[in-house]
């Protein structure tokens, strides 16, 4: 497994983004900013896990070595928490709400805020929590792969990742349900499925987690493996993230430019991928 001792795609475009936020920090914040350490702590961490497994040629280490990408991924997904008010970064919400209004009218969140309904919330309560099905359900499932296939899924997702991210802080924002909340006749009412789901999202929200959206993004690239690999996976999960996607707009989480950037991300990152090889076809 000659591939092994090199650093892989993801590899490179994660260590980017956490260098690159550890650089500002130290210059914005200081080096012993509690972001700085804990972005320090991320880099640190990569580069022990590197260090110590590139070398070895065994499957099961391999894989080890993927799954420490998603132990990065999560942690460069919540470092806005933290990072934005570090660098000093203010809330871009005006400047996305005034794009939307300036493309649709009005922010989506917004318009179709009278036509609530309790079983409708429920019901994208229930396509917002998908996500997360997917997301983590298919890297867990392609750890039972061969690692070069397995990598492949991998190296899409955590390539995609940390540029989504790194959107968060070039426009960092809260969200329409945060940001506009005076502005709605009510809040959304649900049930239980709506319950979990606002506390999955206040317990793994980012707080600056809105341009562009990570559950587009992220989803396209899911759609696209599994077009090739997964085909059977993919006809059931296209209905499904079709309404995920709604329900990011319905629930108020995200303005219509959110849901566009993901997109654009999305192809910017699949034509790279084009160019230099992954992901091939399956």
């Amino acid at each position: 497994m000659a591939e092994s001792s090199r650093l892989w795609a993801h590899e490179l475009a994660q260590g980017l983004l956490a260098l690159v936020l550890f650089g500002a920090l130290v210059v914005r914040a200081g080096p012993l900013h509690p972001a700085t350490l804990m972005i320090a702590g991320i880099v640190a961490f990569q580069i022990g896990v590197v260090a110590a497994l590139r070398s070895s040629s065994s499957t099961r280490v391999q894989k080890l070595r993927l799954a420490s990408a998603y132990v990065v991924g999560l942690l460069l997904f919540s470092a806005p928490r933290a990072v934005v008010p570090a660098l000093g970064l203010s809330s871009r919400d005006e400047l996305l709400l005034g794009i939307d209004r300036a493309l649709f009218g009005e922010t989506p969140a917004l318009r179709i805020a009278p036509y609530s309904r309790l079983w409708l919330t429920e019901l994208m309560s229930a396509c917002y929590l998908s996500y997360h099905v997917y997301f983590h359900g298919a890297l867990a499932y392609a750890l039972l792969w061969p690692v070069d296939k397995a990598r492949r899924l991998f190296e899409a997702m955590f390539t995609a990742l940390p540029a989504g991210v790194a959107g968060y802080f070039l426009i960092p924002a809260v969200g329409p349900l945060k940001a506009l909340m005076g502005s709605f006749e009510a809040p959304l009412s649900g049930g239980p499925l709506t319950a979990l789901n606002d506390w999955v999202v206040q317990s793994g929200s980012a707080v600056y987690d809105v341009f562009p959206s990570l559950h587009v993004l992220m989803t396209c690239v899911l759609l696209d493996h599994d077009r090739r690999a997964h085909p059977l996976r993919f006809k059931l999960m296209l209905p499904v993230a079709l309404g995920l996607i709604v329900s990011t707009v319905y629930l108020r989480y995200h303005y219509a430019i959110d849901l566009v950037a993901g997109l654009i991300w999305f192809m910017a990152a699949r034509s790279g991928w084009s160019r230099s090889g992954p992901p091939p076809q399956l």
